[in-house]
């Protein structure tokens, strides 16, 4: 009887660690449908390393957004994140996507010949043609700010500006292919506080199989990303 007990209590330790560790260090999530091919499909259950940037918490209105140990997130790298246009519910139970890091704040990147430069904290964005809309939507979205586009300049709570400045640190994120996946050129830059992790691993994936264990794909156990 004592035996049994020690076995009951040692497997109930082994689970409340093993929950543990997938809040605060690693966690799983499943690739939305569009994926990100070749790297990601469609089915891939991914591992996410949630201290990558510095581990997330609050990001709602009950507990403010802050970061553990908090890290730049690096150019090129597959990130994580909360979908940001997903204004229906609380920053961490939005929908989860994945994307590459194309620029981080301030950084410069380049789509279709024009500068994209996601907001810095507290730092001026010259307000352009080709970034006007992208930065009024910001204002919109994110920033909580009343902004309109009037006679082609950037009226924000009812004064037009020239230089736009923003409270939260931005990316912009790429799928590659935008014709099929989803990215920044889609939903706009991406908050800081939307970033989960880096994806470093599928873990195994399933296809559409009706047999259970044929729908597992064999070659996609255990991949570093």
């Amino acid at each position: 009887m004592r035996n049994a007990i020690k076995f009951i209590i040692a497997i109930i330790i082994a689970g409340l660690l093993m929950i543990l560790f997938r809040c605060v260090a690693f966690t799983i999530y499943i690739v939305p449908k569009t994926g990100i091919k070749p790297w990601l499909v469609d089915g891939d259950r991914v591992l996410v390393n949630r201290w990558s940037y510095g581990l997330r918490t609050g990001s709602d209105k009950t507990f403010p957004y802050s970061r553990w140990f908090r890290k730049p997130v690096g150019k090129g790298e597959l990130v994580a994140f909360n979908y940001p246009l997903d204004t229906m519910h609380t920053v961490t139970n939005r929908s989860v996507h994945a994307a590459f890091c194309m620029a981080g704040p301030g950084d410069t990147t380049y789509i279709d010949h024009h500068p994209i430069i996601p907001p810095k904290r507290c730092r001026m964005v010259e307000v352009k043609p080709w970034n006007i809309k992208l930065l009024c939507n910001t204002y919109r979205i994110h920033e909580g700010r009343k902004a309109d586009i009037k006679d082609g300049k950037l009226i924000v709570d009812g004064k037009a500006t020239r230089y736009a400045y923003f409270s939260r640190n931005y990316y912009w994120m790429s799928s590659v292919d935008g014709d099929t996946t989803p990215d920044s050129r889609y939903y706009g830059f991406v908050p800081e506080d939307h970033i989960i992790g880096r994806i470093v691993m599928v873990v195994y994936s399933r296809g559409n199989s009706e047999s259970f264990f044929g729908s597992f794909r064999n070659a996609r156990w255990l991949m570093p990303l």
